[in-house]
C-alpha cells in the first residue's frame, strides 16, 4: 500500500481520540498553542525514549537471559514502561504545569492525552510504514487507545496533584505526582508483559485486562468531564 495512505492510517486513531477528549473539555477549551506544543513535545520525546529503551535493553541482556521471566518483568515494567510514560509526562510538567491556563481539573487529562497522542502518533507511524494495513488496524484498536487511557490515568493523578498544590498541601501534591507516573507505568508494564510472555493464558489475560481497563478508564474520563470545575 502507498506509504502516504499508511501514514494517514497511522495518524487517524490519534486524531480521533484527541478530538474526543477535546470535546469532553466542556467548560473552558485549552489554548491551541499549548496543546500543539504538548503534541509536538510528546512526538519529539518519543525519540530519546526509544533510544533509552534500546540502551537499557542491551545492558539488561548483558546480565540476564533474554526472554527469561525476570528479563521480561524488568524490561516491560521498568525499561519500556518507565521510558515511555516518563517521555509522555515530561512535556506536561515542562509546558503545562505552571501555565496560567491550567485552572480546571479536567485540564490535566487534556494535557496528558495531548502529549501521549503525539508520542503514540510517531510510534504508530514507525510501526505501520514498515508493515501493512493490518498492523494499522491492530494498533488503532489496541496500542493507540492504550496510550490514550494510560494518559487519562496520568492526568487524573496530576489533576489531584494540582488541587493539592492550590490547597498548600505539598506532601499530598508530591504523592499524587509520583502516582501520576507510577500508576501508568504499572498499567503499561502489565500490558506489555502479558503480551511478551507468549502463552495462551497470558494472551487471554491480556485481552481480559484490555476490555476491563478500557471500560473503567472510559468511565473515569467521562466522570472527570462531568465533575470538572475550577481548581
Amino acid at each position: 500500500m502507498n506509504q502516504t495512505y499508511l501514514t494517514l492510517a497511522a495518524l487517524l486513531p490519534a486524531i480521533v481520540l484527541f478530538v474526543r477528549v477535546y470535546r469532553l473539555d466542556r467548560i473552558e477549551k485549552e489554548p491551541r498553542a499549548l496543546l500543539g506544543r504538548l503534541i509536538l513535545l510528546g512526538a519529539v520525546f518519543s525519540v530519546p525514549a526509544a533510544l533509552a529503551e534500546l540502551a537499557l535493553e542491551y545492558l539488561l541482556g548483558a546480565y540476564l537471559v533474554p526472554q527469561s521471566m525476570l528479563f521480561l518483568l524488568i524490561d516491560n515494567f521498568v525499561v519500556i514502561a518507565l521510558c515511555e510514560e516518563l517521555a509522555k509526562r515530561l512535556p506536561v510538567m515542562l509546558a503545562a504545569w505552571d501555565h496560567p491556563a491550567f485552572d480546571y481539573r479536567f485540564d490535566a487529562i487534556v494535557y496528558c492525552v495531548s502529549s501521549a497522542l503525539g508520542f503514540a502518533a510517531v510510534e504508530n507511524i514507525l510501526y505501520v510504514v514498515q508493515s501493512d494495513l493490518r498492523t494499522a488496524v491492530a494498533r488503532a484498536l489496541l496500542s493507540v487507545p492504550g496510550h490514550f487511557f494510560f494518559a487519562v490515568s496520568m492526568g487524573s493523578f496530576l489533576s489531584r496533584a494540582k488541587q493539592a498544590e492550590k490547597a498548600a498541601r505539598p506532601r499530598r501534591m508530591r504523592f499524587m505526582r509520583r502516582c501520576s507516573l507510577l500508576v501508568p507505568m504499572l498499567l503499561h508494564g502489565f500490558w506489555d508483559f502479558s503480551l511478551s510472555v507468549g502463552t495462551i493464558w497470558a494472551t487471554i489475560l491480556f485481552y481480559v485486562f484490555v476490555v476491563v481497563f478500557f471500560i473503567l478508564a472510559d468511565v473515569e474520563l467521562r466522570r472527570a468531564s462531568r465533575a470538572d470545575r475550577r481548581l
